[in-house]
């Protein structure tokens, strides 16, 4: 593995997969939208990463969108993988509920979803080595860097804080129609508490789990606009 350090995302299917590195090792954050194994090995590629280089891989949440891939990433790395403790059995029994709308459109999709196809957010089952509660260090996997709590858009949510930068899974988005807040959340007063600790914090940028990186002041408006629909 060559002496490249730093975070470096890639769009998968329609959601982002990152890869923290160093020159010594690597840690994968979600592992895309099924069927794009070989886009992923072509990003690791290009970033001088072979699977087994990585050490650990990490799971914002267990939607389908961020876990595609998982048991062949895990295969081919034989790296143990983090989950949050309440998704850690969604992700073993394979099963995540489908989260609720934040309007008529996505709350109509969201119940009509849960009626027919209630499986449609799940992952294939697969049980994790490692769980997190509520901050999980990274460095004894190599890189400086600490797995974080990030509730609402599901209960199990997690994001990687490294420096001032957070992987964020969908905690936000950054779609090209605007949306930030995700139009699909399990909880939005919590996320909206999620979203305060985190702008009270020192993060400057979001890579989020859909839509190009940005900076956090960018959801400030969203966060102002949503703490007068939500109570």
């Amino acid at each position: 593995m060559q002496n490249e350090t730093g975070i470096f995302h890639a769009r998968i299917g329609y959601s982002n997969v990152v890869l923290l590195k160093n020159s010594e090792t690597a840690i994968l954050v979600d592992t895309g939208v099924k069927g794009n194994l070989n886009h992923i090995l072509h990003f690791l590629k290009h970033r001088n990463v072979t699977p087994t280089d990585i050490r650990l891989i990490v799971l914002t949440h267990t939607h389908h969108d961020h876990t595609g891939n998982l048991h062949e990433l895990a295969a081919a790395s034989g790296a143990p993988v983090l989950v949050h403790r309440n998704e850690f059995d969604n992700l073993k029994n394979g099963f995540t509920p489908i989260p609720k709308g934040m309007g008529f459109y996505t709350r109509f999709i969201s119940g009509l979803g849960s009626m027919v196809v209630p499986r449609f957010a799940s992952p294939k089952a697969f049980e994790a080595q490692l769980f997190n509660e509520n901050e999980f260090d990274l460095k004894p996997f190599g890189i400086d860097a600490k797995v974080i709590y990030t509730p609402g858009h599901t209960n199990g949510s997690q994001s990687v804080l490294a420096g001032d930068t957070l992987v964020a899974g969908d905690a936000f988005l950054n779609l090209s129609n605007g949306i930030i807040f995700p139009h699909f959340c399990n909880d939005p007063a919590t996320l909206l508490n999620t979203w305060k600790t985190l702008f009270d914090s020192e993060i400057k940028t979001i890579i989020p789990g859909h839509g190009k990186p940005f900076a956090i002041e960018k959801a400030v408006p969203e966060y102002e606009k949503w703490k007068k629909k939500i109570k």
